[in-house]
């Protein structure tokens, strides 16, 4: 995984931060066992959120199956880690700063499990959030970190209990929503391309978006697909070109 901030200096608030995630990293499968009745509460909140609505079909999804197919297989197989930190008070910078240090701590988790895992998915939980911060600590945290995770091969999922994010198959679905806030990142996967060059999505960013799903999944997909998202690829980049020449003199 090539991080572009590998050498960026660690502030202690950040250092600190991800202690915390350090030492309260489990997997789903055992927070039964976590000593701290806080921290055991908070992933069995996340957990049951999980197993009573994404772990689930929905009548409002749009299509068959599971609201995320892999979060089931992913638990069971016990590639599902949680992890936390206090971001009570802290301000945006750091918060930002620490979350930017994420890939390779997901990329270390990667490399130490004995049973390598494509299902392997890490949930960070950001403790003491204000309701009323949600939309800049969740939301708009990441529409920042979005486009850095994908160039790192990863995806950056956010949830929390007021997401307005309707889902890839159906306006009235929320799939976003969770009884707590919190970040899920995992590998980018096939799949990954109805959640990526959307109408709403600038024509900047959609062409990174495509350019970092064509260079993670080139090995995994058909020639026809490849070809298929290389020609919208260069639509996207056509219609860049276009916008540019449109700007006013």
């Amino acid at each position: 995984m090539n991080e572009p901030n590998r050498a960026i200096p660690m502030p202690e608030s950040v250092s600190l931060a991800l202690a915390d995630m350090e030492r309260s990293l489990r997997v789903s499968t055992q927070i039964d066992a976590i000593a701290d009745t806080p921290l055991r509460d908070l992933y069995a909140a996340g957990l049951g959120w999980m197993q009573r609505f994404i772990m689930q079909p929905h009548a409002d999804l749009g299509r068959k199956g599971a609201v995320c197919p892999f979060a089931k297989p992913a638990h069971e197989e016990r590639a599902l880690l949680f992890c936390s930190f206090d971001a009570a008070d802290m301000p945006f910078e750091t918060y930002i700063d620490t979350l930017m240090r994420l890939p390779r701590l997901f990329e270390r988790l990667a490399k130490e499990r004995s049973e390598p895992s494509e299902l392997l998915s890490l949930a960070v939980f950001p403790i003491g959030l204000q309701a009323g911060a949600h939309y800049k600590f969740i939301d708009c945290a990441h529409a920042i970190l979005k486009p850095f995770f994908m160039e790192c091969g990863l995806m950056l999922g956010e949830f929390h209990p007021a997401s307005t994010v309707r889902g890839a198959h159906s306006d009235t679905f929320r799939p976003m929503r969770a009884d707590v806030p919190l970040f899920v990142i995992r590998a980018m996967a096939l799949h990954d391309i109805l959640f990526i060059d959307g109408e709403s999505t600038s024509t900047v960013m959609r062409v990174h978006e495509l350019e970092c799903y064509l260079r993670w999944n080139a090995g995994r997909l058909s020639a026809a697909e490849a070809q298929r998202i290389a020609d919208r690829l260069a639509q996207r980049k056509s219609q860049l070109v276009g916008d540019e020449i449109a700007l006013p003199a």
